[in-house]
């Protein structure tokens, strides 16, 4: 594993703000309402190739909490609220929080899991937030009952601002938790809940005089990252900022984690991407010879290390496609994901220690 040496360390921002209002303008998309107060059944579950369990049937098994409707609908329509995971320890008192933002297929699953049980294992509340399921989508612009061929590309109302946006409603509920330290609320995403952490931290107007400080910090994992900053070759055209909308700089420390072998060009390919963002991240961790989705963990009841093939038909398309003897995008010596304990523990470890950087509430009232 290597690790860059931080650049810079950016402000921690402690100017608590209450305003419930979002960053929505014409440039600003509302999202689709919220029409489900449950995650997928085991029917709608098979139907889709995700496995034989329902949805919160796959979460118990890691020991968490169901997914129930939590979550106040932030935009205009205010619809209802957004299903979530919500996990409180076992310790006494205010306890650092962890919300946790899922990828763009599949809505929350094993990897965020995972990451769930670790860290309330170690005194943490969790808080893991579904955007997907809420408003009867699987992934970005493919509904619940689609099939695979209506799978939309990540460019859409369900992309880094929407998903932005509903990091900061979770915010402002758990600031509403008697156990929730308000002053150590922490954001983690992987891949398209990755590129939600990249633009909830963004230093912008919009976002820091109506969000800054809900967050003390964050942890962006294998992000998806074009911007429009930069957006290679044509996958920016007909496309606006609203819709892959500026990334960085950072308000609030960023911990950046990226894997070496990300389709070659790719959204999660760091080196397609604006390269001030590893200069604006608190810290940017490089993982050699790792895939996509590394810290993605079985069951309990089946724990192996596996690899396997994305479900997003547009995973290796900035790649060129996939390899017709090897199955892989082109250009990648493995599956698209490989799962990896050894590095997952690794990184784990690498956030709590970054989290545990920042002082308690109890600690500041005593200064």
């Amino acid at each position: 594993m290597q690790i860059h040496v931080p650049i810079c360390s950016a402000c921690v921002a402690l100017a608590f703000v209450f305003n419930v209002h979002a960053f929505w303008t014409k440039d600003h998309e509302e999202p689709p309402p919220i029409i489900r107060t449950e995650p997928p059944s085991a029917a709608e579950v098979r139907a889709l190739g995700f496995g034989n369990k329902a949805m919160n049937d796959q979460l118990a098994r890691f020991g968490l909490s169901l997914h129930a409707p939590l979550i106040p609908d932030w935009s205009k329509a205010n619809s209802g609220k957004l299903l979530a995971s919500w996990n409180i320890s076992p310790n006494p008192g205010r306890n650092p929080t962890l919300v946790i933002q899922h990828g763009g297929v599949g809505g929350p699953g094993s990897t965020d899991y995972g990451h769930a049980r670790w860290f309330l294992a170690r005194g943490f509340n969790v808080l893991v937030l579904d955007s997907f399921w809420s408003r009867g989508f699987i992934a970005n612009w493919r509904k619940i009952d689609a099939p695979v061929s209506q799978h939309g590309n990540s460019f859409s109302s369900l992309g880094a601002n929407t998903r932005a946006r509903d990091a900061f409603a979770a915010a402002r509920w758990l600031r509403q938790q008697p156990q929730v330290d308000p002053m150590r609320v922490f954001l983690v995403g992987g891949s398209q809940g990755g590129w939600s952490v990249l633009r909830a931290f963004t230093d912008e107007k919009a976002i820091t005089e109506q969000h800054m400080g809900l967050f003390r910090a964050g942890v962006s994992i294998y992000p998806a990252c074009w911007s429009w900053q930069k957006t290679p070759g044509h996958h920016g055209h007909n496309t606006t900022e609203s819709v892959r909308p500026r990334l960085g700089p950072f308000y609030a420390p960023v911990l950046l984690v990226t894997a070496e072998l990300e389709p070659p060009g790719s959204q999660t390919d760091i080196h397609s991407c604006d390269p001030n963002l590893i200069k604006w991240a608190h810290k940017h961790i490089r993982l050699s010879n790792t895939t996509h989705a590394f810290d993605d963990e079985n069951p309990p009841e089946k724990p192996a290390s596996r690899c396997w093939y994305s479900a997003n038909p547009h995973w290796c398309r900035a790649s060129g496609g996939r390899d017709a003897a090897t199955g892989h995008c082109i250009g990648a010596p493995k599956p698209d994901f490989c799962a990896d304990a050894a590095i997952t523990t690794d990184v784990r470890e690498e956030m709590l220690r970054f989290f545990s950087g920042f002082e308690s509430m109890d600690v500041v009232q005593r200064q």
